[in-house]
């Protein structure tokens, strides 16, 4: 695994709100797992590996340079202002797990710090959707064939479909639910899987 960020700290601190005084230490872990967790899978192990080869070559294509810039971009800048907040308040040291803080300031509840990072990862599923629906339609102009065919490994991460995500159970999605059968003719159906009425 190579550490080559998509984006840096000042990236960040220009588009958004973030404190020009935060440590980039802080911030490039961040940057650095947001993009395995969240950007790779969006791109797929192929076009991922070649943005990468990409910036650390400085041989980024129009095409690729458009992708990461308007799209790439701020989508990973919201992903990363959502992981931010207990990377920076919390820190290890010798002994333990510190929550840091100042003096003459308010500390937010831990509620509060879910509600800001949840603000900003709808940001990022936001982004995330345009730039799978752009990967989507470049991709049929013949652009980014790395992004329709991600390789052939075991390790091979193709690219999801879909960008937002959700903690509501919505059903058993392992009913086949492809159709139903009449068991009890007028009275009750049975799903063809045999599992669910």
């Amino acid at each position: 695994m190579r550490n080559i960020l998509f984006i840096t700290p000042n990236t960040i601190k220009e588009r958004t709100g973030l404190h020009q005084n935060i440590d980039e230490k802080l911030i490039n872990p961040e940057i650095m797992t947001c993009q395995d967790m969240y950007i790779q899978p969006t791109l797929g192990s192929g076009l991922y590996d070649k943005i990468q080869t990409g910036i650390e070559d400085n041989t980024l294509t129009d095409d690729e340079q458009t992708l990461l810039d308007q799209y790439i971009t701020p989508c990973l800048v919201y992903y990363v202002l959502s992981e931010l907040p207990v990377g920076i308040s919390f820190q290890f040291y010798n002994k333990g797990l510190i929550r840091k803080s100042g003096t003459d300031q308010i500390d937010p509840s831990v509620q509060d710090m879910i509600d800001v990072a949840n603000r900003y990862k709808a940001r990022a599923e936001f982004y995330k959707e345009r730039l799978q629906r752009y990967l989507k339609e470049q991709s049929t102009q013949g652009k980014f064939n790395e992004y329709l065919n991600p390789g052939t490994g075991i390790d091979t991460i193709y690219p999801e479909r879909e960008a937002y995500t959700t903690s509501i159970w919505l059903g058993d999605d392992t009913c086949c639910f492809d159709g139903k059968i009449d068991i009890d003719p007028g009275d009750r159906w049975r799903c063809s899987c045999g599992k669910h009425l």
